[in-house]
């Protein structure tokens, strides 16, 4: 009984309890609206905003009483203390790892806060909570004031911009559960956070997030073992901090930490073996780290990972088989490294994998069937490797889960697997660069969810129909160039899509301009290249071109005229191609938005001036110009102010005349001239080109320039192609062209350059090894939305070559065809990397250098038709490279030196000097040497009409007759024949008269 009281008596205080909680609770809610903050809170938060840039009006509703109704402050229901201040920017993508687009970006920085952090906020004592991050406050000092509210637990100011030293008095936060001070994209470099020791950390003992990603912590080298007091730490990203490498710390204590993230530091080691021992680890990222050596064998013990991503190091092993031991893994990305050997045949023990990237590695063999086995994969990247056989077909369990497949630039061949499919889900398709045949399969109009679909450069072919895109309503990218597809669809198909890129180089679509391109009104990349079009461009495409960014429909046989190109109004960077077609009539008015315009190659003609002198928008945004190979006549117009962001200018192969006019010289970026093959361009060059100090290709040859070389051509430093060839310059080579360090191909052959060879060319010293030689160095765009390098033509071995990918690699020297005299300096055989050296047709005397032998690069050398004398250097022997030989017209004597390599040289190498010994006829003997050339006697004593010179003298004859009488005929008939071709015979008169002027001097200089 009285055990029965007692139970009774618990029973009601319980019952009292539970009353009074729920009576409380009923309370808390019947009053919660009229808590409000304390005054001081109040006037510390307004105080605080005063001081802030708000230009949204994001901080709108904090006016009136009660500051827990303000936007971002948080209160205690019962205290009305403010507890939390959340003032992060509702539009944080630049903040974050994911993508963004423009609109975003200017949400982004339309209610970004700025200003100074007023230290008011230290009134808010039971503040616990403070994130200001995503703001911009301008590379203002982290705010040391905040090292005194001890109450904090949560602090974020990442992404802020602020600058300068994290305060060591933050240490006293000792309550701190996590600290975010990261930027990984300081919009100035002088924005970021530096830590210089991470000392503090010890005192931070229940820290549990740490993010510094983007300080400079180079200096850190305590940043391991200050981390040795942090048992609580569950995630540590140190991101692109410039860490010094730590190789044998200890992180035993890290015992709780499940993510690691030092990715973008240089380390420049083995993985160090202290990461082994974080067993417990989820998430590891260590890409961009500089790690080398094999692929750890430690990380198999981290059984409990989810995410490993070990991108963009050095390591080079084979692929591990432990790999598929780690069978929680969701995420694997080891792409961009030196992995080689095949994948193994347990690929599909990752059964949890959704990930995978293997890409730009060594692997090679077949696409192992295991891979179709991975039933949760969405996502296989394995492009840029070596991977051959088939495709892999899709009947496994794959085919249920594949969003994304990349196979790119591989060799990979065969058809596409029937069974195309299975794969429904598939959203990205990449097969780019294999060896890929047969037709479209007809199965791809199953793939409904397809959204990019580029398989360019193969060897597919076959008839492509409107059915292969029936059911691709949401198809954004279609590439395919380089295959030898046929699409002639009905003229009033409607494609089911709305593209945003289409490439299709090299289809057969013409000669017709494809008319359903009209549908397509999202297009922003558009390539019809190599189509076979050979139609106008109808008056509709130009309503398209507003969004457009990238337009190629160059290698055509487009007509008609283009008359203006400023419809491209939405993009501010937009590349127009449309080289080698056969467009007329003047060039077009441009837009101020284009930065590529390449209309080579058609037949353009007119004046330049209304293209260049009529635009009134100040900011011509044009970078690149190529308007070589048309018919543009007149003079070159003055007015190239409004072009000042032009880095290439071609304008080779017309018909341009007069001088290169003075406002080339505001150019200031300009880094490519091409003026080549102009022939009526005369005049000396203007002393305002010398501003153009960023120029590396400077090409004037095939003109009429005059004048001195001028010595103001020092200030071109960045010079690596300088070509004056075929003009009329005239007097001594300055000795400032020495001066020309980065040099690399040199010509000034045809002029009439007279006195010495300056002894200081040894001061080209890319020539001569001294210093490495440039990148590419000119770019353009091409219809994979990438790049190609610039293009020159250049006389090498004694043949006009046209050189574009490897122009950067050659090294030539042309003088010849002057009135040089003196000896050939010896300067000259220090340049080592030199490959082509021409100084024949001068008078230039003495001997060969001695050290020629030390040129070991060279594979042409031409000194003939000078005066050289004495015997070929035996060091000539060890030009093993040597494939084009000219010695020549000379007064060389002696023995030719003996090696393989001059004795495989035609005869005609050493003719006219007294050599002897082989290739000539006969040997040396007892005289050292005879002159060879002159007739046979035999031959000559033939009487005329035994020879083939009898029939070749009466073909001239009687073809003369008839040839002279036809032209005449026909001049008299038609007028304008009979003005051009005296026009052409008044240059052909030009051209002879120059020649004939270069003869006398050279045999003057021969007989003197």
């Amino acid at each position: 009984m009285s055990l029965f009281f007692k139970i009774k008596q618990k029973n009601k205080k319980a019952m009292k309890i539970i009353v009074f909680l729920i009576m409380t609770a009923l309370l808390n809610d019947a009053f919660a609206d009229v808590i409000i903050c304390k005054e001081s809170e109040r006037s510390a938060l307004s105080t605080f905003r005063k001081d802030l840039e708000d230009s949204s009006s994001r901080l709108s509703s904090w006016r009136g009483a009660d500051c827990c109704q303000w936007e971002g402050v948080i209160c205690d229901n019962i205290t009305g203390q403010v507890r939390e201040l959340r003032l992060r920017n509702p539009h944080d993508a630049p903040c974050s790892r994911r993508s963004y687009g423009v609109a975003e970006f200017q949400a982004y920085h339309r209610h970004k806060l700025g200003g100074r952090l007023n230290p008011s906020l230290l009134k808010l004592e039971f503040l616990n909570h403070l994130d200001l991050s995503c703001n911009d406050f301008h590379g203002a000092p982290l705010p040391d004031f905040i090292s005194s509210m001890r109450n904090l637990h949560y602090v974020d100011l990442s992404s802020c911009g602020f600058h300068g030293a994290v305060p060591s008095r933050i240490a006293n936060l000792s309550r701190l559960r996590h600290l975010n001070l990261g930027d990984p994209f300081p919009i100035f470099v002088e924005s970021k956070v530096r830590v210089s020791s991470m000392q503090w950390l010890r005192h931070l003992s229940s820290l549990e997030h740490l993010d510094l990603t983007g300080a400079d912590a180079s200096s850190a080298s305590d940043w391991l073992r200050s981390l040795g007091n942090l048992h609580s730490l569950l995630a540590l990203r140190l991101s692109r901090c410039g860490l010094p490498p730590v190789i044998s710390g200890n992180a035993a204590n890290l015992t709780r930490l499940a993510q690691l993230d030092l990715s973008w530091n240089n380390f420049d080691s083995p993985l160090p073996r202290w990461i082994y021992s974080l067993t417990n680890l989820v998430r590891l990222n260590l890409s961009h780290c500089g790690f080398y050596n094999q692929l750890p064998t430690g990380l198999q013990n981290m059984t409990k990972l989810e995410y490993l991503n070990l991108s963009s190091n050095h390591f080079s092993s084979n692929f591990p088989p432990w790999i598929t031991r780690l069978n929680n893994l969701k995420v694997l990305a080891a792409a961009d490294n030196m992995i080689e050997g095949e994948l193994p045949a347990t690929m599909d023990n990752l059964t949890s994998l959704v990930s995978l990237d293997l890409s730009q590695n060594r692997i090679g063999g077949m696409l192992p069937k295991s891979l179709s086995n991975l039933c949760n994969l969405q996502e296989l990247y394995l492009y840029i490797n070596s991977f051959s056989g088939g495709l892999p077909d899709f009947s496994g369990c794959i085919s249920h889960s594949l969003r994304i497949l990349y196979l790119g630039w591989n060799n990979l061949s065969g058809p596409l697997p029937s069974n195309l499919k299975q794969a429904a889900k598939l959203r990205e398709l990449d097969l780019t660069y294999n060896k890929l045949t047969g037709p479209l399969p007809s199965s791809l109009e199953e793939l409904q969810e397809l959204e990019s679909l580029v398989i360019s450069d193969n060897s597919f072919k076959g008839i492509v129909s409107e059915s292969h895109f029936r059911n691709l309503s949401g198809l954004k990218i279609f590439r395919a160039n380089g295959n030898r597809f046929t699409f002639k669809p009905n003229r009033d198909w409607i494609p089911p899509f709305q593209l945003e890129g289409l490439t299709l180089r090299s289809w057969r679509l013409g000669p017709e301009f494809p008319p359903w391109i009209k549908h397509l009104k999202n297009l922003q990349y558009l390539s019809l290249a190599n189509t076979g079009i050979e139609d106008a461009i109808p008056s509709w495409f130009w309503t398209l071109t507003p969004q457009l960014k990238y337009l190629n429909l160059s290698s055509n046989m487009i007509k008609g005229q283009i008359l203006s190109l400023l419809d491209f109004g939405m993009s501010r960077n937009v590349a127009v191609d449309m080289k080698h077609n056969l467009i007329t009539g003047p060039l077009p008015r441009l837009s101020s938005n284009v930065t590529i315009l390449d209309l080579s190659f058609n037949r353009i003609s007119g004046s330049m001036h209304h293209f260049l002198c009529g635009n009134t928008e100040k900011d011509m945004r044009l970078e690149i110009l190529d308007l070589a190979n048309n018919f543009l006549s007149g003079e070159i117009p003055d007015c190239w102010g409004n072009w000042s962001s032009l880095s290439v200018l071609r304008l080779q192969a017309n018909n341009l005349t007069g001088k290169i006019p003075s406002s080339v010289g505001l150019l200031t970026r300009l880094q490519s001239l091409h003026l080549r093959r102009n022939n009526d361009l005369s005049g000396a060059l203007p002393i305002s080109l010398q501003n153009c100090t960023g120029l590396m290709l400077l090409d004037l040859g095939l003109n009429h320039f005059s004048g001195h070389i001028p010595i103001w051509i020092h200030r071109l430093s960045e010079l690596v192609v300088f070509n004056l060839r075929l003009n009329r310059f005239w007097g001594e080579i300055p000795v400032e062209l020495c001066l020309l360090s980065r040099i690399q191909a040199l010509d000034l052959a045809g002029n009439n350059l007279s006195g010495r060879i300056p002894s200081c060319f040894d001061g080209f010293n890319v020539m001569a090894g001294r210093q490495k030689p440039g990148e590419r160095m000119y770019y353009s765009a091409d219809d994979t939305f990438g790049v190609i390098p610039d293009s020159q033509y250049l006389v090498v071995k004694g043949r006009l070559g046209f050189y574009s990918n490897i122009l950067h690699w050659v090294m030539t020297l042309d003088i010849s065809d002057n009135s040089l005299t003196g000896p050939i300096p010896a300067a000259i055989t220090s340049l080592s990397k030199l490959q082509g050296l021409n100084l024949s047709r001068n008078c230039l005397t003495g001997t060969i250098p001695e050290h020629i032998g030390g040129m070991n690069l060279l594979e042409s050398l031409d000194i003939s038709k000078n005066k050289l004398s004495g015997e070929i250097p035996q060091t000539i022997v060890e030009l093993s490279f040597l494939s084009n030989l000219n010695l020549s017209c000379n007064n060389l004597t002696g023995r030719i030196p003996s090696s393989t390599q001059l004795q495989g040289f035609d005869a005609s190498s050493f003719t006219g000097n007294e050599l002897c010994g082989a290739p000539l006829p006969g040997s040396c003997g007892g005289n050292e040497g005879s002159r060879v050339g002159g007739e046979d006697e035999e031959e000559r004593a033939k009487s005329i009409f035994e020879t083939e010179v009898f029939g070749l003298a009466t073909s001239i004859v009687v073809g003369f007759a008839v040839g002279f009488w036809t032209v005449i005929v026909s001049l008299l008939v038609n007028v304008s024949w009979r003005n051009a071709y005296f026009g052409v015979l008044t240059r052909m008169g030009n051209y002879v008269y120059y020649v004939w002027v270069k003869f006398l001097l050279w045999c003057w200089c021969f007989s003197s």
